[in-house]
């Protein structure tokens, strides 16, 4: 071990020693109080200074025996501890509630709402992810009367996988600046980041299904177009491609609806990951992705196979349709 290195290993056991004693302190929970038991209070920059400047005037009144020096010195100090005490008043009683889990796309902005419940009104309150490495903007909120109100914190990750946040920090240099009211939360967030959706173009390949019984059966391009069953009509959604529009119905002015199409249950859809038009792995969860919304969207039936294990019920989903179905697929492709 070199002197250069020595710095370095002695961080990152106080780190680590820190973070040990964080855990038992203030451990994981969706919910947190601010009390005595999770508020640190240090004194600023500004506050140093202004410490350092109370001994200085309470030196100089004690050297030339100056009562109205000394007198002065003493006013100083009173008013830093009354700060103190003021800091840890206006940082106390907020309460904190935040769900752990988000999902989203690669490289799209992801936002952790953090609800915050006040029962007195509270000043400079500032809120971002402990972890400065993921580029978190502070959150501050200048008067936080009393109610409930909400602030978001944002994530953005070009990577798919579950990505685990840490903790969130809080602190408070109200009032005068003299002190920093801080405290550290642990909500458990981890993002759930699912490969970039890649279109696939129909008919860029074709798969034939395979024989054996056993197996798992290839998913056809040919099934996403021109061999659903109508299902139902639905009041249209702005975003909904203009192409489903039942336009009787609009024509005889019942109304804008959108048709909805079943899959025919007679051949059960699966997605593949061998069946990619693509030798690299990243693409082929990216077409994954794009065939599980555009299904989905289409009310279809179809499982998914990742591994050529049948047994494996992590990688390969049976057939089902419906929003969790699709979030269950989206989140085997992330943790693949």
């Amino acid at each position: 071990m070199t002197i250069f290195s020595l710095p370095k290993s002695v961080r990152r056991l106080v780190d680590k020693s820190f973070e040990y004693w964080l855990s038992r302190r203030i451990p994981n929970r969706k919910e947190h109080q601010l009390n005595s038991r999770n508020i640190m209070i240090y004194p600023t920059r500004f506050g140093l200074s202004y410490l350092g400047f109370v001994v200085l005037v309470f030196l100089l009144g004690t050297n030339y025996q100056n009562n109205i020096i000394l007198l002065f010195s003493y006013l100083l100090a009173s008013l830093f501890i009354s700060v103190m005490l003021h800091s840890f008043y206006n940082f106390s009683q907020l309460r904190f509630y935040s769900m752990a889990k988000q999902q989203g796309y690669a490289g799209d902005e992801l936002y952790f709402p953090i609800q915050i419940t006040a029962v007195k009104m509270h000043y400079d309150i500032n809120v971002h992810f402990t972890d400065r490495t993921l580029n978190s903007q502070i959150e501050r909120i200048v008067q936080c009367p009393r109610g409930s109100q909400e602030i978001k914190l944002s994530y953005k990750s070009s990577k798919r996988g579950k990505h685990y946040l840490g903790r969130v920090t809080l602190f408070s240099e109200y009032s005068l600046g003299i002190f920093k009211s801080k405290s550290i939360l642990d909500f458990g967030h981890c993002a759930i980041i699912y490969p970039k959706p890649t279109n696939l173009i129909v008919g860029q390949y074709q798969l034939s299904p395979q024989s054996d019984e056993q197996s798992i059966e290839s998913y056809q391009t040919s099934n996403l177009v021109g061999t659903d069953d109508f299902s139902e009509l639905k009041s249209f959604v702005r975003g909904e491609s203009r192409a489903r529009t039942a336009w009787k119905q609009l024509a005889k002015g019942q109304g804008h609806y959108s048709k909805h199409y079943q899959a025919n249950q007679g051949q059960l859809k699966w997605l593949k990951l061998d069946d990619m038009p693509s030798n690299d792995v990243e693409t082929k969860l990216s077409y994954l992705c794009f065939l599980i919304n555009e299904l989905t969207a289409t009310n279809q039936h179809f499982g998914l196979a990742l591994s050529t294990d049948t047994n494996n019920r992590s990688m390969n989903i049976p057939p089902n349709t419906g929003i969790n179905h699709q979030q269950a697929c989206l989140t085997a492709l992330a943790l693949y």
